[in-house]
């Protein structure tokens, strides 16, 4: 039997994971958003309430995070743990995940992405379209690997950051808790943590304010 899944977050991100679920295994039955009337349809299918806590069917189906702002993903994350919600992840059938690798819940693995041997990744992240997480690197929780981006050897990332799309992380470097880098960077060295860096090479931009 199928298991029955609900979506929290019904934006574009939804589309992705959505073509990305395994149907042999999951029954999608709708989605929980805020911004979309209850009882309309979705992509087909219908909103099913606003909030988790308003869902009075909530222990009947396991669920994933459709969100792709690390903050609002951690919340939701946080929510369904307290009420003991079941959380899967999604990994695309074209996507290579090597031997000797670690998936927390609630990740997302996207078309061609590529996770090579020895990789730990944490909960609730994103390994987006055409990403390649080379051996031995560590992505942190609730951290968003944008599209076609590289993550060369032993490369960590720490909790909660930010990969922008088509950049390339050098090997044996890392990327402090919260940090962000800008979409095409070429990290040649440490990021600080809460710190943004853009460019080719990267270089810093500005710090994050708490």
């Amino acid at each position: 039997m199928r298991k029955k899944v609900v979506f929290i977050g019904a934006g574009g991100y939804a589309k992705s994971v959505l073509d990305s679920l395994d149907t042999q295994h999951f029954e999608f039955c709708g989605f929980i958003d805020s911004f979309k009337p209850v009882g309309t349809l979705h992509f087909g299918f219908p909103i099913l309430a606003e909030a988790i806590e308003e869902f009075e069917a909530r222990d009947q189906y396991a669920y994933f995070i459709c969100i792709g702002n690390n903050d609002h993903r951690l919340d939701k994350f946080l929510r369904l743990k307290r009420l003991n919600c079941e959380i899967i992840n999604v990994i695309d059938k074209s996507a290579i995940i090597a031997s000797h690798t670690t998936l927390g819940v609630g990740v997302f693995v996207g078309k061609m992405a590529i996770i090579n041997s020895g990789v730990t990744v944490g909960d609730n992240v994103i390994i987006n379209t055409k990403a390649l997480v080379e051996h031995g690197c560590r992505v942190g929780n609730h951290s968003n690997i944008s599209t076609n981006t590289t993550l060369n050897g032993d490369v960590i990332v720490e909790d909660f950051c930010f990969v922008g799309s088509s950049s390339v992380i050098t090997g044996q470097l890392r990327i402090g808790e919260g940090g962000i880098v800008g979409a095409g960077a070429v990290v040649i060295r440490n990021v600080d943590a809460r710190t943004v860096v853009a460019g080719v090479p990267a270089k810093f931009i500005k710090e994050i304010q708490s």
